[in-house]
């Protein structure tokens, strides 16, 4: 939340109608009283949106996003107001009950603007361009993310969280600009334009680049002067685990083989998992700590940091073996089931911060519940949830973080281990108790296509690392439920929601799934999840690209006034360096030239952004450059045992290997005369010359580590 706000005025940084046209005009004649926007009323009551209901009740005339209020119905050529956020969000509710609730408040905003209310979930390419236009003014962002814009949609002022008192004077002033000087606005919007259409457009060429490691290991070595050794991840002043980087980082730790960024990457994760972003009874992640520390952290819990973590620790645990993040993993999934899936194979979007208490107030205890929990143990118990009776969260609550030194602790207190979490367990129950008298926060039950399939993505990296079949069944029914409620008419769609898919399949959607089916391809050898990665690549290609440069546009259409490319990782991955990616991989098993040299032409335009440490931003980017740089392997096992020896394998972190696997004759390039009746043989090669079959797991991974 950044609760500063700021007046810019100056610059930083017919759809083709049918041959069943009449038919068309006569419904149009026949509807128009029931479609037209009312904008003399709030019109969010009908919505499915969690966070458009969470604002139906206020007294302001919002609207749902709908690109007509930029001009059909904007008649007074008033102002506009974007407000934008999401159901979970903290702040976003403060904000609405100090000041969207307030009469005063909205009798000028309802008398002087049009208010429109965007879920952030369910229009990411909104909250992209008034975001890009929002840091660009002020130097920061956030949610709730409030936007002044001209009756064009052009925006002339962004901010985040604002008091009443506040928001009155913003509007204000701009409402008192547009009247007397419109034309200043008009020119500061014009400029806020340029700079977005200018941070889209991107320079290619054909030049080949040098993937090299010297390249990866000077970037990564600027990186790690930003790196915190003390308390772990990087030097900020609030925490996220953002599992795209350190993904990058177990990456280059293996294959440079540098222990002091092994180290680094061991010691992170183990305090991060220790922490306060941690749910220490239920499971799951929080969304971030607003402490270095990770001690107290917004508690809202997010599908897509909860998937993305879930494959992060599964693919720490490969490369460690350490206990406490296979447990790691265990929890944030039994979390996942319990509170997050729909029974269907769907997850839902979010878990809100507050209950009717407050935020957090779920998840906190005070001093008598802790006592009451303790019993005779409290010493023991306070020390091993490092609760500090003399830092309290608001004077009166505290929340539970794990010891990271069990040894130590049982030492100090003479305990066996078996007899210590005897005690640890009774006291979950008793938490467990105390809480189950609480008000559960509210769960969005949006379902998104790109954060599910990240989903499938994180689940088959944890059977991978343990070999349990209940993450690759899981896997195989969440895509499961993105094939039969999210494909329509042969196209992906956004979210479902009530029953119903809703809004077109963004570039993330589309990238992430056909990373979720390669996923599965490789741990099934099912081609039917071959088949659907290239189906859907073929979608992106005709929907998605521009003839500028090789990147993917991130809607069909451009978004307002301009078209969003976006390169960079956020919490989230690029979906364009996942695609290229899913190219590079769909190249290589299908020998198909064009994504061969579609996915060459992205990295050869992304290597200029590996300079000065800004390459800490394109980790996702960052891996595929390093399977060209340290070069990559492809490991090939064909017999009635493929799947078998694939798992035994797979258990090790491997992560310049391209696995393919089939249990019979194949003409898939890598696979075809391959198959032998009544032998499993397993095939280690590079560039498509192999070395000589083996039959056992221990002698290809000599060959692999070779």
């Amino acid at each position: 939340m950044n609760d500063k706000y700021h007046i810019c005025l100056d610059f930083k940084s017919y759809k083709t109608i049918s041959h069943h046209l009449f038919i068309m005009l006569m419904l149009g004649i026949f509807f128009s009283c029931s479609t037209d926007i009312k904008l003399n009323q709030n019109n969010l009551n009908l919505e499915s949106s969690a966070y458009l209901i969470q604002h139906a009740k206020n007294p302001i005339f919002w609207q749902r996003w709908n690109e007509n209020l930029y001009n059909k119905y904007n008649t007074k050529e008033k102002l506009l107001v974007v407000s934008i956020g999401y159901s979970s969000c903290h702040w976003c509710h403060v904000m609405e009950k100090e000041t969207f609730e307030d009469k005063e408040v909205a009798n000028y905003m309802n008398e002087n603007f049009i208010s429109i209310k965007v879920d952030r979930e369910e229009n990411p390419e909104i909250d992209n361009i008034y975001m890009t236009a929002t840091q660009m003014m002020t130097g920061s962002g956030g949610w709730p993310l409030n936007v002044v814009c001209l009756p064009n949609g052009k925006p002339v002022y962004g901010g985040t969280y604002h008091s009443k008192k506040q928001w009155l004077e913003v509007l204000g002033k701009i409402q008192n600009l547009y009247e007397t000087d419109k034309n200043q606005l008009f020119g500061f919007a014009e400029k806020v334009e340029k700079g977005i259409q200018e941070i889209n457009r991107f320079e290619f060429t054909k030049e080949t680049k040098a993937f090299n490691t010297e390249m990866l290991q000077s970037e990564i070595s600027l990186w790690s002067n930003s790196w915190d050794t003390i308390n772990g991840g990087e030097q900020q002043n609030q925490k996220f685990i953002t599992p795209v980087k350190f993904n990058y980082i177990n990456q280059f730790q293996n294959l440079s083989k540098d222990e002091k960024i092994g180290n680094y990457l061991n010691e992170s994760l183990k305090k991060i998992a220790t922490s306060g972003i941690v749910d220490h009874l239920e499971g799951g992640f929080y969304r971030y700590t607003v402490d270095p520390e990770w001690k107290i952290p917004h508690f809202e819990k997010m599908l897509y940091d909860n998937a993305q973590s879930l494959g992060l620790y599964a693919n720490i645990y490969k490369e460690f073996k350490n206990p406490l993040f296979r447990s790691t993993v265990n929890k944030t999934f039994e979390f996942l089931q319990k509170r997050m899936e729909n029974g269907q194979g769907g997850y839902f979007s979010a878990v809100d911060a507050d209950n009717e208490d407050g935020e957090g107030r779920y998840y906190v205890f005070n001093l008598e519940e802790i006592k009451r929990v303790a019993g005779n143990d409290i010493d023991l118990l306070l020390e091993y949830y490092r609760i500090n009776l003399d830092n309290p969260i608001e004077d009166l609550y505290y929340h539970l973080r794990m010891s990271d030194d069990i040894d130590l602790l049982l030492t100090k207190f003479g305990l066996n281990e078996a007899n210590f979490y005897e005690k640890k367990s009774e006291w979950e129950k008793q938490f467990e108790i105390i809480k189950s008298d609480r008000e559960f926060p509210l769960i969005d039950t949006k379902i998104i296509t790109s954060w599910n399939a990240q989903m499938i993505s994180g689940l088959i990296l944890a059977y991978e690392a343990f070999q349990d079949d209940i993450f690759l069944n899981q896997a195989k029914k969440t895509f499961n439920f993105i094939q039969q409620n999210l494909f329509v008419n042969g196209s992906l769609m956004h979210t479902y929601q009530a029953k119903k898919a809703k809004i077109d399949g963004n570039l993330e959607d589309y990238a992430f799934t056909i990373n979720a089916a390669l996923d599965l391809y490789e741990n099934t050898g099912d081609t039917y999840y071959l088949k659907k990665a290239d189906q859907l690549s073929k979608i992106v290609i005709e929907k998605f690209v521009t003839s500028e440069n090789p990147f993917f546009t991130f809607t069909e259409n451009p978004v307002l006034f301009s078209q969003i490319i976006s390169l960079d990782d956020n919490v989230i991955a690029s979906a364009n360096a996942i695609m290229a990616e899913n190219l590079w991989e769909l190249g290589q098993l299908n020998e198909n030239d064009d994504y061969s040299e579609r996915a060459k032409n992205m990295l050869n335009s992304i290597v200029d952004f590996f300079k000065d440490g800004r390459g800490k931003d394109y980790s996702q980017w960052a891996q595929l450059l390093a399977k060209e740089a340290f070069s990559y392997k492809e490991v090939v096992i064909v017999g009635a045992e493929a799947k078998k020896f694939n798992t035994q394998i797979k258990k090790n972190y491997l992560p310049n290997i391209l696995f393919q696997i089939s249990v019979k004759e194949s003409k898939l390039p890598l696979l075809a005369d391959r198959f032998f009746e009544n032998e499993t043989l397993i095939y280690v090669c590079e560039n498509k010359v192999c070395l000589r079959p083996s039959k056992t797991v221990k002698d290809a991974l000599k060959q692999i580590n070779n």
